[in-house]
């Protein structure tokens, strides 16, 4: 028997495993060691709802808001959601624009908003909840092509203006408002070694604290540093930011005033709001060159928590990387190099010298998404991975295997159904794992609401365990488990069709409802049967062959 069940588990591998024509969208594959005792949150690009699903694709809860994402959505402690919006803001026109934040309750209500959207200044891209009640956001900053030039920007190096970037820490007040209790702005940390009679000039390599005002390496003149992301430590009272086009993140001082942070002195750092520490590109602080780049137009800087494998890590998914012509992504974690108070070594470049794990696809190129994306270390040492540009989710463990994988079926002409492609319009910025454990859902009603795809008959058994086949119950009566030569159904659906199925979704046999159906002439192995009533309901069970 022990063989038989092993053979039954190889075949679900197998069968889990392909890309069959029937599953498009939705649960694609969950094997043995996938992290199921939680769920996962996401906002779908092109869409207005945010989704809380299981590890089987079941929708658990769902806010719908009346703007798209902008992009970011975190669920709270208390079981609210907090969301971005997207204000369609004509001075600031690149990906990532958001203008609002919202606050949800469980049951979609809102019980908070912010705008901050203007000709100079626009929230965009990520917020992060604080431990105190407030919330970071990351915010364009608009700066004229005068006051470019007057620190120092070659005129070379300018369109029409300049988008600086500030982080603001926001104090919401009442339903509809919020005091700024806290910012920094790059604005007051630059450097520049082009115009002696400008002010922050200094050869570059002697001041890697501050950001040089003529690094550009993207097309974008306008958008020039681009964050994506924003993460806090509470122990260290630290501030971690991604920024894109420098191919960096950047730690920066939290504990300082707002005078303090703009300037270069105080804090418990004694920095003021330079830069504490960067990684990832040594090349714009001219402490190396393209060869010694780590990052390549990163998303996601997060730091690992206490406790979890990895713990004092760093990890980021890293978008653009090209090996021999062949371009691919991968998941990064690095290990700074700090002190158990908070400060960095002072050798250049900056510690380390390499990263300390990554994780790429076996073919590198299936790995790939040019912008969007994330990746977040699980409680059990799998990750969990967001391939943001094709809307995939998946989960790998400590041994690089995939053991869990999910495509998002909400794309620009609404939720995909069963069978049909996406057509690459599902894109997807980010996805959070949330432990059952959290107090985010204490009290709160956890049944599932159906899946967010039409159907999905790996939704419906993907929980299903093949080392105990004798001691699964079907959910109608259908007998025996395991199965010989027949399998008799007795149904309260009135069926009108009984079709057996492998696990690839291909119809085997097909037959006008008896009590009876053959299952003779069928090897070995794990098979779906589907009952089909007069009006088109279908119902599913799982069942084993051994003989």
């Amino acid at each position: 028997m022990k063989k038989i069940l092993l053979l039954l588990a190889i075949l679900v591998f197998c069968a889990s495993s392909l890309f069959s024509a029937p599953i498009t969208v939705g649960l694609i594959q969950h094997l043995d060691g996938s992290l199921d005792n939680g769920y996962i949150l996401f906002s779908p690009n092109n869409g207005k709802t945010t989704y809380l699903m299981d590890k089987c694709g079941y929708v658990i809860n769902k806010w719908t808001s009346q703007y798209q994402p902008g992009f970011s959505s975190y669920l709270l402690p208390d079981g609210s959601l907090l969301r971005t919006g997207y204000l369609h803001n004509k001075k600031f026109v690149a990906g990532g624009s958001g203008g609002i934040i919202e606050r949800l309750d469980w049951e979609g209500k809102i019980i908070w908003s912010y705008q901050l959207s203007n000709d100079n200044e626009c929230m965009h891209h990520d917020i992060k909840p604080m431990p105190n009640g407030n919330i970071l956001a990351v915010c364009w900053d608009r700066k004229t092509a005068f006051e470019a030039i007057n620190l120092g920007r070659k005129p070379t190096n300018i369109d029409s203006n300049v988008w600086s970037e500030k982080i603001i820490e926001l104090r919401p007040i009442g339903t509809d408002s919020a005091e700024i209790v806290w910012e920094w702005k790059a604005w007051d940390h630059l450097v520049q070694y082009n115009d002696k009679m400008k002010p922050n000039y200094a050869e570059i390599s002697t001041r890697p604290e501050l950001i040089d005002i003529n690094y550009v390496v993207n097309t974008s003149l306008r958008d020039w540093l681009h964050f994506n992301s924003v993460d806090y430590n509470e122990e260290l009272d630290q501030i971690l930011l991604s920024s894109f086009n420098f191919g960096e993140v950047w730690i920066i001082d939290h504990s300082t005033s707002k005078t303090e942070a703009a300037s270069h002195k105080g804090g418990k750092y004694s920095k003021g709001g330079d830069l504490l520490y960067r990684w990832g590109n040594p090349e714009s602080y001219a402490k190396g060159t393209i060869n010694d780049r780590k990052f390549y137009f990163q998303h996601d800087a997060r730091w690992i928590p206490k406790g979890y494998p990895n713990e004092q890590c760093i990890s980021v998914f890293n978008n653009q990387r090209i090996n021999n012509g062949v371009r691919f992504s991968s998941a990064d974690f690095f290990k700074p190099n700090v002190d158990i108070n908070g400060f960095y070594g002072a050798q250049l470049p900056y510690l380390p010298t390499d990263v300390k794990w990554s994780y790429t696809a076996e073919e590198p190129q299936y790995l790939y998404s040019p912008n969007l994306s994330s990746v977040q270390q699980l409680s059990n040492g799998n990750i969990l991975i967001c391939n943001g540009f094709n809307g995939h989710f998946s989960e790998i463990d400590s041994t690089k295997k995939e053991v869990w994988y999910y495509v998002n079926p909400v794309s620009i002409s609404g939720i995909t159904k069963q069978g049909e492609s996406p057509q690459m319009t599902n894109q997807v910025f980010r996805c959070n794992f949330y432990p059952d454990s959290s107090s985010a859902f204490l009290g709160k009603d956890l049944t599932r609401k159906g899946l967010v795809e039409n159907k999905n008959w790996m939704s419906d058994y993907c929980s299903f365990d093949t080392t105990s086949v004798e001691d699964y119950q079907f959910t109608t009566s259908a007998y025996p488990n395991p199965a010989r030569d027949y399998i008799t159904v007795d149904s309260e659906i009135f069926p009108s069709k009984l079709t057996i199925l492998n696990l690839q979704g291909q119809e085997l046999i097909t037959q006008s409802f008896t009590n009876t159906i053959s299952t003779k002439e069928l090897p070995n192995g794990l098979y779906l049967l589907r009952i089909t009533n007069a009006n088109g309901f279908s119902g599913y069970n799982k069942f084993a062959i051994t003989r």
